[in-house]
């Protein structure tokens, strides 16, 4: 499902962000990727999703390689992966209906279908009862949980999450990342970038760890 090929990521002349990293992750696999602040994980992230693109190495997503393809390829490999982000990036304009559907109007799904799914899915994450509230008017694990609606209302095929739980209390972490394993277990691919070792040992799945942008060793974080 998702496979990296000795990828380096440089952004200048200093310490490159990722250095010859390679791994694989199968499809329905759950695992989290680990480090300390500026280990690399935020950057492996965004080549999956092709917000970056490796100086060197390949990034293969479902076949297809990411780092390569043509632009007019990039909204439809969007479409096949969820992102969650530490500051949930809501729109804070628009209620938490409007911020869900906006992600199924960008693919162009018909308006009656947006409604559906969105409906389906604050439902399905307990929130139909703030559909019309703003985001300042909900709580900070309300407003993950919306996030993580977004993400998931397309179906996606992957779901990336990057410190999801970093502005959480240890209660809402817990709900979190009950909501990614039954996500999971209906068979999306789960990569969750964290530094929380009690988190990582509660949820006792597979453990990604970078330091200094370089792979280590199974069991070395």
């Amino acid at each position: 499902m998702i496979q990296l090929f000795h990828v380096t990521k440089k952004y200048g002349p200093g310490a490159p962000a990722l250095s010859d990293v390679s791994l694989a992750l199968e499809k329905g696999e759950f695992a989290f990727l680990t480090g300390p602040s500026g280990a690399g994980k935020t950057t492996l992230l965004r080549l999956i999703f092709r917000y970056e693109v490796p100086t060197s190495g390949q990034v293969i997503v479902n076949n297809e390689n990411v780092a390569t393809m043509r632009h007019r390829r990039i909204p439809h490999l969007r479409r096949q992966i969820g992102v969650v982000f530490q500051d949930f990036k809501l729109l804070p304009r628009k209620t938490v209906f409007e911020n869900v559907a906006y992600a199924t109007k960008v693919v162009g799904l018909a308006p009656r279908e947006q409604r559906a799914r969105t409906y389906q899915m604050l439902e399905m994450l307990g929130l139909n009862h703030r559909l019309h509230n703003y985001p300042e008017q909900v709580s900070g694990g309300e407003q993950q949980r919306v996030a993580i609606a977004r993400a998931l209302v397309n179906r996606p095929l992957i779901l990336l999450a990057d410190e999801p739980t970093g502005n959480l209390d240890p209660e809402l972490s817990r709900e979190i990342m009950g909501l990614f394993k039954d996500i999971n277990s209906h068979g999306t691919t789960v990569l969750i970038a964290t530094h929380d070792r009690d988190l990582i040992q509660r949820m006792a799945r597979r453990v990604i760890a970078l330091e200094h942008g370089a792979l280590m060793p199974a069991g070395a974080s």
